[in-house]
């Protein structure tokens, strides 16, 4: 039986400032299995062949996998950055090189995002009309990826909740339709964790794991990020339904900083959300209530108490703990996986080689 591979993401480590081999040989010290990173210009900005394929052969050599993503299709994010309103063909050109890439450093899948934490919520560009645009890029996309070999592994990055997610991968080819799942994101935007990695495990090709947190405040709720096995998630069970679909399956941790403020008393926030489950934010509101608890009796420390800890501080911690957990409990978990719900809307994808 194959066995599930644990590994982080560079972003986790950023701050640090190692060298894409810096990262590797990082990765491979510290006993992890592989490194995700955000496109193949954090590992070579010029994109050179040559050089993205000793990389290659250097991950080959630690044995390490290695996983790479795209930048958002989304071309609501390209004209903020180039100040303009850029075509779908402009978009896709921009893309075409960084898939490429992605092929010379033998990636099956690329993580991508369509937006942050932030774009739903934006007035000058409706939360539907980024996420049309960002399937016509897609689309315009397919033909050269579907030749590469390479499916796009779409993220829970904070911005599209499960059914959101679900009806977009409906629309594409299913041979470029995948997920990267962040077990973290997914209460972020008001989906019940367990019930959406059910729903999303059959097309999960990559994740981000993480944990988290949430509290109450006088806005509604807020979010933190917290090594994995430490917060309020029921991650044997997340794991389970990914790990059922998918035997596999990498297992990249994914940690950082912050707390995030989820205002769910404000209607107006909340008209931002128009197909909201009311189980789904019951489950959610149920996982900060569980939270309150726990900061009550002493078990888990709220989040302030955690953020007043400088992240250089923490981080290393942070992922051998989570390392340490997954070890511990991922061998466990393939005989007693429970089936994920299957979408009959289009086929999952086939096992990665």
């Amino acid at each position: 039986m194959s066995r599930a591979r644990i590994g982080f993401d560079r972003y986790t480590v950023e701050h640090r400032g190692f060298s894409p081999e810096e990262t590797l040989r990082f990765a491979k010290e510290r006993g992890f299995d592989g490194v995700q990173f955000l496109d193949a210009s954090a590992i070579d900005e010029g994109l050179n062949a040559g050089a993205l394929s000793r990389f290659r052969r250097m991950a080959d050599d630690l044995g390490l996998y290695l996983q790479a993503g795209l930048p958002t299709p989304n071309p609501g994010r390209w004209a903020r950055e180039w100040g303009r309103e850029p075509s779908v063909e402009e978009v896709a050109t921009e893309l075409l090189p960084r898939i490429e890439a992605l092929a010379v450093l033998g990636c099956r899948h690329a993580r991508i995002y369509v937006g942050d934490r932030h774009d739903r919520f934006r007035r000058d560009r409706a939360w539907e009309e980024q996420l049309s645009g960002s399937l016509k890029v897609i689309l315009a996309l397919t033909p050269r990826l579907i030749s590469l070999g390479i499916r796009l592994a779409i993220e829970t990055h904070a911005d599209l909740t499960a059914d959101e997610l679900l009806g977009l991968i409906a629309r594409l080819d299913p041979a470029v339709a995948g997920i990267t799942l962040d077990t973290g994101n997914l209460a972020m935007r008001l989906d019940d964790p367990l019930s959406a990695a059910r729903r999303l495990a059959p097309w999960v090709v990559a994740t981000h794991i993480k944990d988290m947190v949430l509290a109450f405040t006088s806005r509604g709720l807020c979010w933190q990020a917290r090594p994995v096995g430490s917060g309020i998630l029921p991650i044997p069970d997340i794991l389970a339904a990914l790990l059922h679909a998918r035997p596999d399956l990498t297992l990249s941790i994914e940690l950082h900083p912050r707390i995030y403020d989820l205002p769910i008393y404000d209607p107006r926030w909340l008209s931002y959300f128009p197909g909201l489950r009311p189980d789904a934010i019951a489950s959610v509101v149920r996982l900060a209530a569980e939270c309150e608890l726990r900061y009550a009796e002493g078990s888990l420390d709220r989040p302030e108490t955690v953020e007043a800890i400088p992240w250089p501080d923490r981080d290393l911690d942070g992922l051998a703990q989570s390392l340490g957990y997954l070890r511990s409990v991922v061998p466990h978990l393939l005989n007693s996986a429970q089936p994920p719900v299957a979408m009959s809307a289009t086929a999952p994808p086939t096992p990665e080689g």
